[in-house]
Formats: C-alpha cells, structure tokens, sequence
C-alpha cells in the first residue's frame, strides 16, 4: 500500500498549501518519498503531489506566487529575460561564448514540469523494476501503473495568484496550450489552476493554511 497521505501540506511554513483527497483515492507528496530521496533525487527532479485511483492519475506541480507575482513573472514566459542576452553578447564579444554557457536563473515554468514529469516517470518505472523486497520501491507501485497505455492522466500546474488580477485568466490559458504542446508526446490532460478554480471532475480540493 501507498504511504499515508491525507491530508498532504505542500510549501513552507507560513504558505502552505492543504490537499485533501477522498478516500479510495491514493495520494502522495512524491518529491519526498523515501524511494525518491533515497535512491533517484541525485539525477532526477520530481513532481510535488501525484494521486491515483486505479487508472487514473492526477500529477500536480505547486507554483506559489501570490503575492509575489511581479516577481515571478520571467519564469512564466518563455523568452529569456533582455539580461541574459545582454551577458551572452558580452561573452561573446570577449571570446567565453565556446567555453561557458549562459543561462536564465529560473527555467520556464513550463519546462520546469516538463522535466519534473519526466524524472518522475524515470523514477517511477525504477521503482516498478526494484528488488521485491524494496519496501520504498513497493510503497510507489500503485502510481506506476500509470505506465501502462489505458491510464487516464491529467497534470496540473497550479499556480496561485492574486484572484482579483485581471491578468490570470490569460496567463493561465497560455501557459495550458505552451504545457500541452511541450508534454503532447505523452497523451496527458492539462490544467492551469489558481488555488480557488478546479478541473472537471478534479478528485482533490486545496486551501490555504492560515498562518
């Protein structure tokens, strides 16, 4: 059986987010599994929250900018900020541009759970290929069976921002179609959330902590 996992708390004390997921519903706060962090989180990065109930799956990736969303805005577009060009034409010009490579401090958001999807998938078939006797590798087993063609799959980015900002609901769509296309090889669902929407028939609800 999956580790314990209702509720599950995700962010840092003072901004935590609660998931709450129904039973049967299995659910776990996967970038600290032990098999994760024991054995794969040196090579791979991973999703925050994955979730199933026979075959289907829902995989989430917390983004909390409320607050911080003037902040957090490079990440969330896919050209790279006007600085980084700026240090790549000076490399350049002094002759660095072959022996160092320069880039942006934070990824593209969409990249980001991109590659977290993907070192949670590598993770997960190493699981499902560990030693029967590994109790951390059997604790995930229920969640590899996304592996298999016939699970229904959906990601979610949520994305927590400042409700009344007019901006979101545009942010959000574009952000969904860039996710859709970087992550179309895999025949997954995606949503782009703030913490007060949910998705068609979203197993899960989220609140805020009150610190």
């Amino acid at each position: 059986m999956a580790e314990p996992t209702h509720p599950i708390y995700e962010g840092a004390a003072g901004r935590q987010l609660r998931f709450d997921f129904p039973e049967p519903w299995q659910a776990l706060k996967f970038d600290e599994s032990a098999w994760y962090r024991n054995t794969i989180k040196t090579r791979v990065k991973a999703m925050d929250l994955v979730a199933c109930l026979d075959a289907t799956h829902w995989w989430i990736e917390v983004k909390d900018c409320k607050g911080f969303e003037a902040d957090n805005l490079p990440r969330l577009s896919p050209s790279d900020p006007a600085e980084v060009a700026v240090v790549r034409t000076w490399a350049k010009s002094q002759g660095h541009d072959r022996a160092v490579s320069i880039q942006r401090a934070k990824q593209f958001v969409v990249d980001e759970v991109a590659e977290k999807l993907e070192g949670t998938l590598v993770s997960l078939m190493a699981a499902a290929r560990a030693d029967a006797q590994n109790a951390d590798a059997q604790a995930l087993l229920p969640f590899a069976h996304l592996l298999e063609g016939a699970a229904q799959w959906s990601v979610v980015l949520l994305l927590t921002w400042n409700p009344a900002a007019r901006d979101f609901g545009r942010l959000a769509m574009r952000l969904r179609d860039k996710l859709r296309q970087r992550l179309a090889a895999y025949n997954v669902q995606c949503f782009v959330l703030n913490e007060s929407e949910s998705a068609l028939h979203q197993p899960w609800t989220v609140t805020r902590v009150e610190p």
